[in-house]
C-alpha cells in the first residue's frame, strides 16, 4: 500500500503543495485523528484566535479508511476549537472519508481565507477551486443534492449550512443526511474561511497488501459482528435505544440535570420510532451495523418531515433535558438541525441553561426579547433554533456558545452549564451514578464527551473477574456502578483504544465500546498488515493509542489546561440524585480526586498538574517533537 499524501491548501492564494505521508509518521501515528494531532501540534500556537486565518481546518481519513474492512468510513476533522477556544477535533461516517482516501490524498490542511465563497472539488489527484455563490446561503441538504447532481453519483461532499456561514460557534460540518462532525465547532472554522464544501470523486476500493487474506478475514469478523445482540439493537432501532435504557435506568439528565428521569418521556422509545416512522435503514461505508434510519412523518403539524436519525444525543438533548415530550417535534427540531448544520448536542444543552436560567429569574423576557423558555416549550425550542443559526434575536448570544455566553450573562450563570472544559456534555447521562463514566467525561481531550473515553462497560453489570480479564491490570475492578474502584484503569484504556479506532477510520459500533464480542487491538493489528503490510504487535499499537492521546493532552497543557480544569460541574458534587434505583448518589470530591490521581498514574503523566512527564515523551518518541 502507497502512503498517501497530505494536501496543504493556502486558500489566499489557491495554492496546492503535496506531501507523501513516509512510513515512519504511518507507524507513528497511523492516520486520521493521529495523524490531524500530530499536525494541529505544528501548525498551532496558544496565542492564535481559533477565527484566524492562519487556524487550520484539517481533514483527515484514517489508516484504514476506504478499503475492505469492517466499518471502514471514518474521517476525523481538527483545528483550534472555535466553540472553547481549545481542541478542535471531531469525526464523521457516512462515505465522503473512504472517497477521499481513494483519490490518494488521506489530509487536507485548509489555512488562510478564500476573500468569496468557494468549495474544493478533488478528483483524480488534483484540487480546484470553484466559486461558491450560488451555494452561500442553501441549507446543507440543498447544497449535497446541488453538487451531487453536478459531479454525479459516485461524488461525495462536505459541506456547512446556514450556521457555519454565520460562524456559529458550535456549527457542525455536514455529509449526507444524517452525518455530522459536530463537537467543537469544526463548521464554524470552515465557514470562517468561506468554504462552503469540498467534493470528492473517489476511484473505487483502495488495493489491500494481502486482499485475499483481508477480504477472508474481514468476512468473518462480519459475521462474528452481526451475531452480536449489541449490533443487531442498533440495526434495528438505532442509537435511540440508549435512551430507552438511560431513562428507565433512572440515569437521564433531565431538565438540564435537575433530575433524573424523564417520566413524561415513554413517549420517544426507539420501538414508537420504530413502529411509526422508520422508513429505511442505511449504512455507511462497509459497515455491517447499519445503524442509520431513515424517517417520515405522514400526517399533522410536521407532514412531509424526512431525515435521517435521530440519535440517541438529539433524543436525549431535546427530549429530557430540555423536556419535550413530543416526539414529533423532536423529528422535525432534528431535520431543522441537520439542515441548518448544528451540533445537536451543543444546541440542545445551551438551550437547556437558558432554560434553567429563565426557571431560576436569572434571566427573563426582557433578556430574550420576549420568548418564554419554561420547560418543554417545543414551539418556543424551534424558535430559538432559527435563532441560533441567523444570529437574530436571544438567540444571538447563544450562538457564541457557553463560554461566551455565559461570560456575557454572568450572575453566576456558568453554574448551571453541564460542561468540562468549555464543551457542553455530549450525551444525556447523569454521570453521577456511574463513577468510571463521571471520569471520562471530565478528562476527555475535546470537553465533555462520552465518545473520547467513556468505558462503557461500566454499566453492563460484567463480574470483577470479566472486566480484569477486559482491562487488565492486578487491582480489582468493580462491578458496581457506583465504585470508584478500578475505574481510572477502564477510563484509561477506553481512552486509547478510542484513539486508534480514529486513527484507523474505523467506526465505535465494531470496536469494543458497548459490547465484549467487538473488535481491540488483536484485531487492529491484523487488519493492518493484512491491509498494509505493516507489522504493528497489538502492544505497539497500544502505545501508539497513548501517543495521540498524551501528544493532545500536551495540546492542551499549551493552552493552559491543567488538573484543575479536568472536573465535572458542582451540581454533580453538590446535588443528590432525586429518584430511582441511584437516589441520593452523587459525587464526592475525595474519591473522584482519587480516580483522577489513579488516572494520571497510568498514563504517565504528573499527578499535581496532569503534565506529560519527560521520561513519558520520551518513551512515546514525543520528547523532540514537544521540545
Amino acid at each position: 500500500m502507497e502512503q498517501g499524501k497530505i494536501a496543504f491548501i493556502d486558500l489566499k492564494e489557491f495554492r496546492v503543495d503535496f506531501q507523501i505521508i513516509s512510513a515512519e509518521m504511518r507507524r507513528f501515528f497511523l492516520g486520521g485523528r493521529g495523524i490531524n494531532t500530530s499536525l494541529l501540534y505544528k501548525l498551532v500556537n496558544p496565542k492564535m484566535d481559533s477565527l484566524s486565518p492562519d487556524n487550520p481546518l484539517i481533514v483527515g481519513g484514517g489508516l484504514l479508511t476506504g478499503m475492505t474492512g469492517p466499518a471502514t468510513a471514518r474521517c476525523s476533522i481538527s483545528g483550534k476549537s472555535p466553540e472553547t477556544q481549545l481542541l478542535g477535533i471531531s469525526n464523521i461516517g457516512g462515505h465522503f472519508g473512504a472517497a477521499l482516501c481513494q483519490t490518494g490524498i488521506y489530509h487536507l490542511v485548509l489555512r488562510g481565507k478564500a476573500e468569496t465563497p468557494v468549495y474544493l472539488l478533488i478528483e483524480e489527484g488534483n484540487i480546484n477551486f470553484k466559486a461558491a455563490g450560488n451555494l452561500w446561503g442553501k441549507d446543507s441538504i440543498e447544497t449535497m443534492y446541488i453538487l451531487k447532481n453536478l459531479y454525479g453519483a459516485s461524488s461525495e461532499s462536505l459541506c456547512i449550512g446556514q450556521a457555519g456561514e454565520a460562524l456559529v460557534r458550535f456549527a457542525g460540518i455536514r455529509h449526507g443526511w444524517k452525518n455530522t462532525a459536530g463537537r467543537t465547532g469544526m463548521g464554524c472554522l470552515m465557514g470562517s474561511k468561506n468554504i462552503k464544501a469540498i467534493v470528492v470523486k473517489g476511484k473505487g476500493i483502495i488495493p489491500a497488501a494481502h486482499p485475499r487474506e483481508l477480504q477472508e478475514y474481514v468476512r468473518n469478523i462480519n459475521v462474528k459482528l452481526r451475531k452480536t445482540n449489541t449490533r443487531n439493537v442498533l440495526h434495528e432501532y438505532g442509537t435511540p435505544f440508549l435512551y430507552d435504557l438511560h431513562n428507565q435506568a433512572g440515569v437521564i439528565r433531565t431538565h438540564n440535570g435537575q433530575q433524573n428521569k424523564f417520566e413524561d418521556g415513554r413517549c420517544l422509545s426507539s420501538a414508537i420510532l420504530k413502529k411509526k416512522y422508520y422508513v429505511e435503514k442505511k449504512a455507511c461505508f462497509a459497515c455491517p451495523v447499519a445503524c442509520r434510519h431513515r424517517y417520515q412523518i405522514k400526517e399533522g403539524r410536521f407532514k412531509g418531515v424526512y431525515g435521517e436519525g435521530p440519535e440517541y444525543g438529539t433524543l436525549g438533548a431535546f427530549g429530557a433535558i430540555c423536556g419535550i415530550k413530543d416526539i414529533e417535534s423532536i423529528l422535525a427540531i432534528n431535520d431543522i438541525l441537520n439542515r441548518y448544520g448544528l451540533d445537536s448536542c451543543s444546541t440542545g444543552n445551551i438551550i437547556a441553561w437558558a432554560m434553567e436560567l429563565f426557571q431560576r429569574g436569572i434571566i427573563n423576557e426582557k433578556d430574550t426579547n420576549g420568548l418564554n423558555l419554561s420547560w418543554g416549550r417545543e414551539e418556543t425550542v424551534i424558535e430559538l433554533i432559527h435563532q441560533i443559526a441567523r444570529r437574530d434575536g436571544f438567540g444571538a448570544l447563544l450562538a457564541d456558545g457557553a463560554r461566551l455566553s455565559s461570560a456575557r450573562i454572568g450572575k453566576g450563570s456558568e453554574r448551571y452549564l453541564i460542561w468540562s472544559k468549555y464543551l457542553p456534555q455530549s450525551d444525556s447521562v447523569d454521570v453521577r451514578a456511574f463513577k468510571g463514566f463521571a471520569l471520562g467525561v471530565a478528562t476527555a481531550s475535546r470537553g465533555a464527551d462520552h465518545l473520547m473515553s467513556r468505558p462503557t462497560m461500566e454499566a453492563l453489570n460484567l463480574s470483577g473477574a470479566m472486566l480484569r480479564q477486559i482491562y487488565g491490570g492486578a487491582e480489582e475492578i468493580a462491578s458496581s456502578q457506583t465504585s470508584c474502584q478500578g475505574k481510572a484503569r477502564m477510563v484509561w484504556w477506553s481512552e486509547i483504544n478510542y484513539a486508534l479506532a480514529d486513527a484507523l477510520g474505523l467506526c465505535r459500533f465494531v470496536q469494543k465500546f458497548n459490547s465484549i464480542d467487538h473488535l481491540g487491538v488483536e484485531e487492529f493489528s491484523r487488519l493492518i498488515y493484512l491491509a498494509t503490510d505493516m507489522k504493528i504487535s497489538p502492544a505497539e499499537l497500544f502505545e501508539t493509542g497513548e501517543r495521540i492521546v498524551t501528544l493532545e493532552r500536551l495540546y492542551l497543557q499549551r493552552e493552559g489546561i491543567t488538573r484543575k480544569d479536568d472536573t465535572l460541574p458542582d451540581r454533580y458534587f453538590d446535588e443528590p440524585m432525586t429518584i430511582g434505583q441511584f437516589k441520593g448518589e452523587r459525587l464526592e470530591r475525595d474519591s473522584f480526586n482519587k480516580m483522577l490521581t489513579e488516572y494520571y498514574l497510568l498514563h504517565g503523566w504528573d499527578v499535581d498538574s496532569g503534565v506529560p512527564k519527560k521520561e513519558t515523551l520520551t518513551t512515546l518518541g514525543l520528547a523532540d517533537l514537544c521540545s
